[in-house]
């Protein structure tokens, strides 16, 4: 296998070096209005709010440096972002390793009319960019997450992550059991992975130091789409459109070498020991066809879990709220709204 591997590398890096896209380009196609930048951690870390507000969330954002005198201020944190009333529905969406706050769009276009939704651009990906520290550990992630809800006004919330985002959505919600009124979890990231798993091929090279310095130069295209097409149950919904979005934002200056280190830094999951201590209320959406992690790890989450359920969706992959973000979207509100879900066990 790392013959092949490293054959594939050589093969690659022949085929042409490719450089970073300039970030303004990048901002002006996939960070205009709704999206916002937060100054913070020596970053400008790339969100969006959405739902019931956030015109006004925006508008007081905007104007926090001169408040109006003819009615008091909401709640401001140090980096001027607002809080909302504590009773506000509100959920947070982590994205997985190599996507971006793109991949929810079609869950906040179904959930935002209900609920508050944040999503933002975890550092390494997208258009916040790698962390100036180089620390991207579970621990290290869940951390700066404090940080960020807290400069996003965001008390009491519910969480979601997909892939890798599960992994620090279920990390965070053991360390702040008060904040978190919901779990979510897609095709989570949570146990340890046997060395004959599926694999996407971008992981698989950037695991391989000598092939992860070769990625900071390489053409990615080919990687990105094959593993797209490796995540996706039906092929025929990874798009060119689609491979452009992961293909460029993944082009931002110093994502690619992130993505090795986040790689590298846990090559197997921590803390799972604990995931019985899990107190919010808990579900776990999975696509049977998901080609990454197996199928038996939601049956685990659902084992460990106490208060949890779980919905596998035969027909989808590894990213069923991309695949499929109607239904899938569906049983997050039904859940949230305490209402039975077709197929939940």
């Amino acid at each position: 296998m790392l013959r092949r591997l490293l054959l594939l590398g050589a093969t690659l890096l022949l085929a042409g070096c490719q450089t970073d896209l300039p970030l303004g380009d990048l901002k002006q196609r996939w960070g205009a209005p709704p999206s916002r930048f937060l100054p913070m951690d020596g970053i400008e870390v790339h969100w969006r709010d959405d739902g019931p507000g956030a015109a006004d969330r925006t508008e007081r954002h905007e104007a926090s440096s001169v408040p109006a005198a003819s009615s008091p201020p909401a709640a401001a944190s140090a980096t001027g972002a607002t809080t909302d009333p504590a009773d506000r529905p509100a959920i947070l969406l982590l994205h997985g390793a190599g996507a971006s706050l793109h991949t929810w769009d079609g869950w906040t276009q179904r959930l935002a009319p209900a609920m508050r939704v944040v999503r933002l651009d975890l550092p390494g990906f997208g258009l916040t960019g790698p962390h100036p520290s180089g620390d991207y550990t579970g621990a290290a992630t869940v951390d700066f997450l404090e940080r960020f809800a807290d400069a996003a006004g965001l008390k009491r919330f519910a969480i979601a992550g997909s892939s890798l985002g599960g992994y620090y959505a279920w990390r965070f919600a053991l360390r702040h059991p008060e904040r978190v009124t919901a779990l979510i979890l897609i095709d989570a990231i949570g146990y340890p992975m046997l060395p004959s798993s599926g694999d996407a091929l971008a992981f698989r090279l950037a695991r391989t130091p000598l092939l992860s310095e070769l990625m900071r130069f390489m053409p990615i295209r080919w990687p990105v789409q094959a593993s797209l097409q490796g995540s996706y149950a039906d092929g025929d919904k990874v798009t060119p459109e689609l491979v452009d979005r992961y293909e460029q934002l993944m082009l931002r200056s110093g994502n690619r070498a992130a993505f090795g280190d986040r790689t590298r830094s846990e090559r197997q999951p921590t803390g799972w020991e604990r995931l019985r201590e899990v107190a919010a209320p808990t579900l776990i959406l999975w696509g049977a066809q998901d080609r990454w992690v197996p199928v038996s790890h939601a049956e685990r989450f659902r084992h460990d879990i106490p208060d949890s359920r779980l919905v596998i969706y035969p027909t989808l992959g590894h990213l069923p709220m991309e695949e499929d973000p109607e239904i899938t979207a569906r049983d997050v509100l039904r859940f949230l709204r305490r209402q039975p879900i077709d197929g939940q066990k």
